[in-house]
């Protein structure tokens, strides 16, 4: 069941406020939400966002944010922007994934409260968390989510690094004398913690992530067919084994360019970290779920690849606030 309390509001007879707890995972490639324990309590989207809005897309996220209107999940802007405060689609979606959440068991709902659990990159974490942490602490702001307007408030806010996440799910994983490697392969980055026991010994965070990945298939395919493609259309490629040029199946080496950026992941890791020495390697993250049939042999903890960081953040904010 959700973590919410309820409650009248004074200001409009009928409607509905909730305090919600929700740990978010705003990624480069997809934003995650979790805010329950059950299954339906789980969202995942495309971290994109567009101005505008077509109105015969019935089904498309779309949010009145700041007087505009954005469509959240389609063909848009993606950013590579390391610092989510200067991110401009950073707000838009963390506030999209807080909308689509909350309203999914009460679509009527207008005053939204949230104590937040959110991340960053393991590598970033030391020096933007505070600085994160104090733009979103207390942050009040009304939004247009499905023909009503939304007063969201984030009450608190704990920002946490992604990655960690796995040893607040597995505590007996990571017991003292045990050894883990975690590889969160993301949207923009790589992050990888070395585990002694339940204490982060080493981290590194490597801009190999998905992103830098179809930037590499793109110009390929581009230059080969002397087309202009972008990630999505990468994506599908990728999904369907083959490339459609002038409405024609045409043969692409897939195989070649996974295998290259593994191995440069790989170089990354295996010379900053006692890769072959660990009792366990966990890969983790959307990426490792695209990267699956390139991924070197390992016995890693068993998690929800796409959710594991979100569900460590709910699983915090729990302990926290619940």
């Amino acid at each position: 069941m959700s973590q919410t309390k309820t409650k009248r509001t004074a200001k409009a007879k009928g409607s509905l406020a909730k305090e919600y707890i929700m740990g978010i995972d705003v990624g480069y490639s997809h934003t995650k939400g979790v805010f329950g324990s059950g299954k339906e309590d789980k969202d995942t989207f495309r971290s994109t966002v567009r101005d505008g809005a077509i109105d015969i897309n019935v089904s498309s996220t779309v949010i009145e944010y700041l007087g505009d209107k954005l469509t959240i999940g389609e063909r848009g802007m993606m950013t590579v922007n390391e610092d989510k405060i200067e991110d401009p689609v950073f707000e838009p979606l963390l506030l999209t994934s807080i909308l689509r959440m909350a309203c999914k068991n009460d679509p009527d709902v207008e005053d939204i409260t949230v104590n937040l659990v959110t991340g960053l990159p393991i590598a970033w974490y030391p020096a933007q968390k505070d600085k994160l942490r104090e733009f979103l602490l207390n942050k009040k702001i009304t939004v247009g989510y499905k023909g009503k307007e939304r007063n969201i408030h984030i009450k608190d806010c704990i920002v946490f690094p992604q990655s960690a996440g796995l040893a607040l799910t597995n505590p007996k994983e990571f017991e003292a004398g045990k050894t883990n490697l975690v590889i969160d392969i993301g949207g923009l980055t790589v992050d990888v913690s070395q585990y002694e026991g339940g204490r982060i010994v080493k981290f590194e965070s490597y801009q190999l992530g998905m992103l830098k990945f179809y930037a590499r298939v793109r110009g390929a395919i581009n230059a080969q067919f002397n087309v202009e493609v972008d990630d999505q259309d990468v994506e599908r490629f990728i999904e369907e084994g083959f490339v459609t040029i002038a409405q024609k199946q045409q043969e692409f080496n897939f195989k070649k360019h996974f295998q290259s950026h593994m191995d440069a992941i790989m170089l990354k890791i295996t010379t900053d970290f006692p890769y072959r020495i660990m009792h366990k390697v966990t890969y983790m993250g959307g990426g490792s779920l695209r990267f699956k049939d390139y991924l070197p042999e390992n016995n890693g903890i068993k998690c929800n690849e796409v959710l594991s960081n979100a569900e460590a953040f709910y699983n915090v904010g729990v302990q926290k606030f619940g």
